[in-house]
């Protein structure tokens, strides 16, 4: 699976080709027959090659990156937000500016070096070999591991189900997020995941699944669900989650909720 993980992360831009490099030299090929490590020590080869010959030039993508950055700094430097900041939030917004000022560094794969490196790890049959092996169970540990994934493993309804059900069967609530947010706006039913969270009455994380992934839910279904639970304790929970996250409720959408849910 060490493979899989390196192709899923270099897609989605969080390491670069020489990141990509550093980690398949270190792979522990002990886990390995002889046969695949000659494959693994071929890629490395292969991506040397590429790493040298091609330029990393930076394409539309990159540049957006970098101006989003940018933009998000300039905002954070603004003196008028710590006027009424406390400590911890002056903390965290110097938390934020460094994290972003980090991210600015990274030099991140785009262009024609970023093509050829996909489509060679795309093209390896023992890449292919692993992935195509994985189980439901290892699918669903690698999509969660990251939050919002840019590129995320093209999955039919039934598939991206049969993930879900590995997370309810191992109570895995966060990993359950998780997979929804990866598919946000993908076209994807979410509704065993809410049916999921209702059952456990886990106001927490039906919150935080609202939250992300609003627009692809049904939330008639959901409020009938929550409802039909008689449960007064976890409805009341429902309602003041909603009143502490602004975003999440507007003051008529709270409204409408109560009105539904306590009559």
């Amino acid at each position: 699976m060490d493979l899989v993980k390196l192709l899923y992360k270099y897609i989605n831009k969080f390491i670069n080709s020489k990141e990509l490099l550093a980690s398949l030299k270190q792979i522990d090929l002990t886990k390995y027959n002889k046969y695949e490590i000659v494959k693994i020590k071929e890629l490395i080869k292969d991506l040397e090659k590429i790493i040298k010959e091609i330029p990393n030039e930076i394409d539309e993508v990159e540049k957006k990156r970098l101006k989003d950055i940018d933009k998000l700094l300039n905002a954070l430097n603004d003196e008028n937000i710590y006027k009424s900041l406390d400590d911890e939030g002056l903390d965290f917004i110097k938390r934020k500016k460094d994290s972003l000022e980090k991210d600015k560094k990274i030099a991140n794969d785009s262009g024609k070096l970023y093509d050829a490196v996909v489509e060679l790890l795309d093209n390896n049959e023992l890449i292919n070999k692993y992935f195509d092996g994985m189980s439901n169970k290892e699918m669903l540990e690698l999509i969660t591991e990251y939050i919002s994934a840019p590129i995320t493993l093209a999955l039919t309804q039934s598939e991206f189900d049969d993930l879900v059900m590995v997370g309810i069967e191992d109570d895995n609530r966060e990993a359950l997020w998780r997979l929804a947010f990866n598919y946000n706006n993908k076209n994807k039913d979410f509704t065993k995941i809410v049916d999921y969270f209702i059952l456990k009455k886990d106001a927490y994380y039906l919150e935080e699944l609202v939250s992300a992934v609003k627009d692809d839910l049904d939330m008639e279904h959901l409020l009938k669900k929550v409802k039909e639970t008689n449960d007064k304790n976890f409805i009341n929970e429902i309602i003041r989650r909603g009143k502490d996250v602004e975003y999440l409720f507007s003051d008529e959408e709270l409204k409408k909720i109560k009105e539904f849910l306590l009559k």
